[in-house]
């Protein structure tokens, strides 16, 4: 969340081409709506138009539609591994099996076919995991020092499921030396398809409470047009 907020020249290029879009599309069918049917039902008309439209784009990205898979809008946090903890003797009150690794229901990706995958990402986060936890404790102590990712190896990679979480396990040893430790983590969902939801909901709420004040509009301009009168500051009936 904070490198999306962050003042980067990619972010303040990113949100200006937001709002140029908004104000060349957006305001060009107002431009024109408003030029037929006055300013405020020109905005009605197109805000009510825009957000029905949303209302179909954004179901879309949410369901997705025969052909068309869901999610392929905006993307909320994508699944993720994280390292959980690093050490000789590992164990844990919530995942019990951490304590049986290797053995128990502990196995390899080629006995797993659905873990196939997870091979490269699990090696990656468990890597940047090791070496932000070495690089923590050179901070404790005080000393100076770089360490990489590519620093440690995984060995012996694991996986096993504890109601619905994947887990890994593997031993892993730094190259420049010292014990060799057991690795855990785990995969975190994420949470992808958020932002479409947000978007369904959002582009919803809009449509109904435009929805009312369009009607409205609509039965005031059909009285003036068969004999009532309008302001001439309020443009074209």
């Amino acid at each position: 969340m904070t490198d999306v907020l962050a003042l980067t020249r990619t972010n303040i290029e990113g949100a200006l081409v937001v709002v140029s879009a908004f104000v060349i599309f957006g305001g060009s069918v107002w431009l024109l709506t408003s030029a037929v049917f006055g300013v405020r039902m020109g905005y009605l008309v197109s805000a009510t138009g825009f957000f029905a439209f949303m209302i179909i784009l954004s179901a879309l990205w949410a369901f997705g539609a025969p052909g068309t898979p869901p999610n392929l809008g905006p993307r909320g946090d994508l699944p993720t591994w994280f390292g959980l903890a690093a050490g000789t003797d590992l164990s844990s009150p919530n995942y019990r099996v951490v304590a049986e690794y290797p053995a128990g229901p502990w196995r390899s990706a080629q006995d797993r076919r659905a873990f196939r995958g997870e091979v490269e990402p699990v090696t990656l986060a468990f890597r940047e995991f090791l070496a932000e936890e070495a690089a923590a404790e050179l901070r404790r102590a005080g000393l100076q020092g770089e360490i990489t990712p590519e620093t440690f190896e995984i060995a012996d990679l694991r996986f096993t499921e504890v109601d619905g979480t994947p887990l890994a396990a593997a031993r892993a040893f730094a190259t420049t030396g010292g014990p060799e430790v057991t690795v855990v983590g785990y995969k975190d969902p994420g949470d992808l398809a958020l932002p479409s939801w947000l978007f369904l909901a959002g582009s919803i709420i809009g449509f109904v409470a435009h929805l009312p004040f369009l009607d409205r509009a609509e039965r005031r301009r059909k009285d003036i047009l068969t004999g009532g009168d309008q302001a001439p500051w309020r443009g074209p009936a």
